[in-house]
This record gives structure tokens, sequence and C-alpha cells, in this order.
């Protein structure tokens, strides 16, 4: 449970009237109707609590804008499923973009958890560009209790905020992996109480927002990309361990093809495969796992979005970030995904 001070309550009450009176703010709205009397660390710590704690507001991410808070008039929804689920991610213009993609970091499991590693594919990353980064899930690993106590929480979200990366210049969405669940109180669980919301992992670093949920998706101008914790298989196969790519087919693929790309991690080794469905050229992207299982291998990939003079993404650039035994972060191989023209057959497993 998150313990405001009087002071920070004080606050809540003050930015939960201005959301009542304006519905739709920005940190930095607020910042100046409240004559920045407060750091912006203190309102984005009192919108927190509204937002996770209290369950009366919603946020809607952008890819250059200012994040937008926007307050749930039907106080029946307030803390429900409709705001403790919600989220949404707008591509507000049609240049050239560049994000990070990782997965699977199972922080809590000290057979698999690389700090070093992560904080190195971040530095790196910076270097290159980058602006944004997708977290595909497991961002925890699994605690052994269904009903997991506090003390068990607090210890993982202490660790996070300790040594997950917390750079300005990188903003990283995350989605709910099968082990998140556990703790995020998702699916077949007795719902656990809101003390455990992932979303509140932005209090420990605070440019890491939880998409709170497994799968999403987002349009950039043509191309629609659906994001995914779990391979995106059919029901019957979700779960599966891949072995090898021969055993992805079309037979098993349950998709719709409204989406060009197909991003999932949760397998912990890498791959990228194509295919025909309803005649439309799809990827399929598995992003391998940033942990002790991928030393001196693929931890994670660089992916470029290329705009054409139409603003519309002309191809994809898919760089291989590797890691040797010093947690050192390379620039392994490039591939490239054309949007506009019939691509060679891709069938790759790092």
């Amino acid at each position: 449970m998150y313990f405001a001070s009087s002071e920070t309550f004080c606050l809540i009450y003050k930015i939960e009237k201005l959301f009542v009176k304006y519905k739709n703010l920005t940190i930095r709205q607020i910042s100046n109707l409240l004559k920045e009397q407060y750091s912006i660390n203190e309102i984005e710590l009192a919108v927190n609590y509204l937002l996770v704690d209290r369950g009366i507001i919603v946020r809607d991410d952008y890819w250059n804008k200012e994040s937008v808070y926007r307050y749930v008039d039907y106080e029946y929804y307030h803390d429900s499923a409709v705001t403790r689920q919600y989220y949404s991610f707008n591509v507000d213009d049609n240049k050239n973009k560049k994000f990070l993609l990782i997965s699977d970091t199972h922080i809590g499991n000290t057979e698999l958890e690389n700090y070093n590693m992560i904080q190195n594919i971040y530095n790196f990353s910076l270097q290159q560009g980058v602006t944004k980064c997708f977290h595909m899930g497991d961002i925890f690993s699994r605690l052994i209790d269904n009903f997991p106590r506090e003390d068990d929480v607090s210890k993982l979200f202490n660790l996070f905020g300790e040594y997950y990366p917390n750079i300005d210049e990188i903003k990283t969405y995350g989605l709910i992996g099968n082990h998140d669940e556990n703790i995020n109180g998702f699916f077949d669980k007795i719902p656990i109480p809101y003390i455990y919301d992932l979303r509140q992992l932005t209090r420990y670093s605070r440019n890491f927002y939880v998409i709170p949920r497994n799968k999403w998706e987002a349009t950039f101008s043509n191309v629609k990309i659906h994001f995914s914790h779990r391979l995106y298989l059919n029901w019957v196969v979700n779960s599966k361990i891949i072995n090898s790519l021969d055993e992805i087919s079309k037979d098993n693929i349950f998709c719709e093809n409204k989406y060009n790309v197909l991003i999932s991690g949760h397998l912990h080794k890498g791959f990228i495969y194509n295919y025909v469905y309803d005649n439309k050229d799809q990827l399929l992207l598995g992003v391998p796992s940033a942990t002790n299982i991928n030393k001196n291998g693929v931890v994670g990939y660089i992916v470029s979005l290329n705009y054409d003079n139409q603003e519309n993404i002309s191809h994809m650039d898919i760089t291989l970030l590797l890691c040797d035994s010093n947690n050192k972060i390379s620039e392994g191989e490039t591939i490239t995904w054309n949007f506009k023209e019939k691509n060679k057959s891709l069938k790759k497993l790092f």
C-alpha cells in the first residue's frame, strides 16, 4: 500500500478538484494551474495516486506529446476494470522512429536477472538515438505464493526501483507477462487488491509506464503492429514453447489480417518469421529475454521505422543487440522488412 503524507494528500485533493473541473490535464498544465507551488515529481506522485489507488483517472500516451490524464465522470467506473485495465497509445506524427524491444527481464529470479545487462542495453540504445522502449512482459519472476504477501511484492518493487534503468530520454512501456499476472491479479485468480497494481511502478522509476494488459496494438501510419507477451498463436497453443521455427505454420497461426507485424516475448529466445495470411505478407517477431539465458547471444532489438515522402512507412530495420560474457552490448545483423514490396522468406531463430 502506498502511504502518502498529509502534505501529499492535500496536493492530491487539489489536483482531484482540478480534474473535476477541467476533465483532461497534462502534468505541465496541472503545474501551471497550481502556479508551480509544487515540483513536477510531487505532482507526478499525486497523479499516480489518483490513477492507481483511486482509479478515477486514466492516461492517454503519445509518441511525442505529453501524456494526457482524463477524469472518468461516471463514478460507477471508478477503481473498476474500466480504469484499471485502460490503456491508450497514440502515434501523433509521421516522422522516422526508433525504439528498443526487450522482454522477460525476470527481476526477482537470481539465476536469470542481470541488471548490468539491462543498463548497458539502455545506454547503448540511448547512443543510437532511441527514445522509446517496449518491454514485452515478465518484468518480474513469478512469486511462489498465488496470493503474494505485501512484503514479497515490496521487495520486488524495491529491486526494480534500485536497479531498473531510469533514463529521462527513454520512456519504457511494459506489458503484463504471465509471471507478472501472479502479482497483478489478472485472469483466473481471485482479484488481488489494487495495492498490487503494477502501474504503481512509475513511483519507483518515473520513466517506466505499465500497460495494464498482456497485449495491445498501435498504428504507425500505414502499418499496424500487434504487441503481446505470448506468441500470437491460436488459443490452444498460445503458451507453447517453440523449439524450432518449423513448428510454426499458417495452420496454427490465429490472427487478423489487419496486422502487418506481430511482436511477442515469452519464449526467451528471439526469432523472426514471415508468412502469408489471407494474401497478406505478415511478420512475426519474437523478442529474446534480457537475462543470463542469452549472454553471448541476442538480448534485444532496435527497430527503426522509416517513412517515405508520402508519410507512409516504407520499410522497417530490425537491428540485433548482442551481449558478451562481460555484459558489453554491441550491434549485430540488421534485417530489413519492406512494406511496399514482396519480401524474401525470413526464418531465423536467435
